[in-house]
């Protein structure tokens, strides 16, 4: 059994796109797993991996850190069905991981900041303030004042993966970890707020549908 350490919010909400692509990951493998909830300020739950973010998956005395690092290991240990079907895909997944963590999450993260931050378990919000507020620049108010402002960039984000998936079931053919991915971030999003992600992008709401049939999560 896999013990995964999943960011927590209040009234247990778990709400980590990162933590959400290891849930997918290992729904998709049929590897059993339970969680263990970890605040913001909880990094010391953390401290036998040697560093402070979730996810951090345990299996059988072997401690893997890291969204990406953990397909790696699952890949090996857990074959089938595989996350990298074929000759280059791991190489495409990789790329896509990396797309949407750079533009993806960029165009995201200063609509939907401030739907976090009212999820935040209240032990956190301190925390949750200041970090976020000087990553953005501005308050967390300033910020849900300009989301008429951001949601232009988001919707052209969107409009390329749209495009991308259109005609297709998967964004490579098959069922990859490029999907779990994504499905990790729109579950994230879709969990802490109403801001729409498919009112423009009828493929990509295809594409969530069956993922969200498939998974069932």
């Amino acid at each position: 059994m896999v013990e995964l350490y999943d960011l927590v919010g209040a009234n247990d909400l778990r709400f980590s796109p990162f933590c959400w692509r290891t849930k997918a990951l290992l729904t998709y493998k049929n590897i059993p797993y339970t969680t263990v909830p970890v605040r913001f300020t909880e990094k010391d739950k953390l401290a036998f991996s040697g560093q402070g973010r979730v996810p951090v998956i345990k299996e059988n005395g072997t401690v893997v850190a890291d969204s990406w690092a953990i397909a790696e290991y699952c890949e090996k240990t857990h074959p089938q069905p595989s996350v990298f079907p074929g000759i280059g895909i791991k190489e495409a997944c990789r790329f896509f991981n990396l797309y949407v963590d750079n533009t993806v999450h960029q165009a995201l993260f200063p609509l939907v900041v401030a739907d976090i931050f009212a999820h935040v378990d209240p032990v956190d919000r301190e925390y949750f303030r200041t970090s976020r507020e000087e990553r953005l620049g501005m308050t967390l108010e300033q910020a849900a004042a300009k989301r008429a402002e951001f949601r232009p960039q988001l919707r052209a984000v969107l409009a390329q993966l749209n495009a991308t998936i259109a005609g297709q079931d998967y964004f490579f053919g098959l069922c990859t970890y490029a999907d779990l991915c994504l499905f990790g971030t729109c579950k994230w999003v879709t969990t802490i707020s109403t801001e729409p992600l498919f009112d423009t992008a009828p493929a990509l709401r295809a594409w969530w549908e069956r993922m969200r049939e498939q998974l069932q999560l």
